[in-house]
């Protein structure tokens, strides 16, 4: 850096420069304030006012003195600033953005604890850009959490037990039956049925094909809207379902509209519904333990036998579904067969079950082949090979 400041150029050429004008004859560069008090002085003025002048700027040397103020000047920009003054200043700058990133800190630390004041749908709407009114997933997708900063708050009580599973999903524990449902946080809806009332928890996807179907009470709605951290949770209408009971157990399913033959929702309501699916399942180990060789075969062969997907006989196990039908022998292998269709479609599905309700009303063996190719022969069904 350059600049050597006025008053260290004062004290550096001495007394007779300063008071006499330069009359010394000494020529000084850096002295160029001792040049203009010196042209200042060649001018015809009163004495009086020259030697004021000269007493003014003497005080002013001295009282910079004693302030110590006469340290090296570092020129910036239009002003400049002593060793002493610019460590103040950059000591002051340095509190100042230690200071800011203090307040950062607590405003984040605020924001994570503040958790009380939901974010609304229409705040949703202005942030994302789309109608979130038409998405009745109860969470509102990922965007929700990450918008509201809203965490989950595990919920339980004698009823029920709703809790984080990780990785987005969320596990329901109905304590009155011991059924526990497992639901993406961002990929399930409620939905009402009309013509009923009851509210229904649903897979967000296609007809609702991955994972189970729950009916949801005042109690447990006002405990998801607990876990969701929100006041209430958007409901939706049920529609493009068909509702049927199974004869054998009493357990209520739900089928997709479009989907029968192919799959259905089993609604356990009550203890009843979960006692009678199990002892349907001890009935398959016990009736039929060459076909059914495990726990979970049994388990599978109650859960399609409610949704209207097989049918056991005295010496085995026949299956309809909408891609044909077929028999299980569970004492002669030789005796089992299938009729399997290319497609699969409701129209296979429900002309086979019409033929069986024929089959049994004529009292006729739904476990003879013969008798199925027959009936499809009358109706010009061409016989899968």
């Amino acid at each position: 850096m350059s600049g050597v400041s006025n008053t260290q150029t004062y004290l550096r050429t001495g007394r007779d420069d300063f008071f006499h004008g330069g009359r010394s004859g000494r020529s000084r560069k850096e002295g160029e304030n001792s040049k203009n008090i010196r042209d200042f002085l060649g001018k015809e003025e009163d004495a009086d006012d020259k030697m004021d002048i000269i007493r003014k700027r003497k005080e002013e040397i001295v009282d910079k003195v004693r302030r110590g103020e006469t340290e090296t000047s570092i020129p910036i920009g239009a002003g400049s600033y002593t060793m002493k003054q610019w460590s103040k200043m950059m000591r002051g700058l340095d509190k100042a953005i230690d200071d800011m990133q203090e307040r950062i800190r607590k405003d984040e630390e605020k924001a994570r604890k503040k958790r009380n004041d939901p974010v609304t749908a229409d705040m949703l709407e202005e942030l994302l850009g789309v109608n979130v009114k038409k998405e009745k997933s109860i969470a509102k997708g990922d965007l929700y959490c990450q918008i509201t900063g809203k965490e989950r708050f595990g919920q339980d009580n004698s009823l029920y037990s709703v809790q984080s599973n990780g990785d987005g999903q969320f596990l329901i524990t109905d304590k009155t039956t011991g059924c526990v449902y497992k639901f993406a946080e961002n990929g399930c809806q409620l939905q009402t049925d009309q013509g009923t009332g009851r509210t229904f928890l649903i897979p967000c996807d296609d007809f609702g094909m991955s994972g189970s179907i729950m009916v949801v009470d005042d109690t447990l709605k006002a405990m998801l809207a607990q876990y969701f951290g929100t006041d209430r949770l958007e409901e939706g209408e049920l529609t493009g379902y068909i509702f049927r009971r199974n004869e054998a157990t009493g357990i209520e399913i739900m089928v997709p509209e479009g989907m029968e033959g192919k799959m259905a929702h089993m609604l356990f309501q009550s203890k009843a519904d979960v006692e009678a699916y199990e002892q349907l399942v001890q009935t398959y180990k016990t009736q039929y333990p060459n076909l059914v060789k495990s726990d979970e075969m049994a388990a599978f062969y109650a859960s399609i036998e409610i949704e209207g997907l097989c049918h056991r006989t005295a010496t085995g196990i026949l299956y309809t579904n909408a891609q044909g039908v077929s028999y299980a022998d569970e004492n002669d292998p030789e005796k089992s067969w299938s009729l399997i269709f290319d497609e699969q479609s409701e129209e296979n599905y429900r002309m086979i079950m019409d033929m069986m309700e024929e089959i049994v009303r004529n009292g006729k063996d739904v476990r003879e082949l013969r008798e199925w190719e027959k009936r499809m022969a009358e109706k010009g069904k061409a016989v899968p090979v």
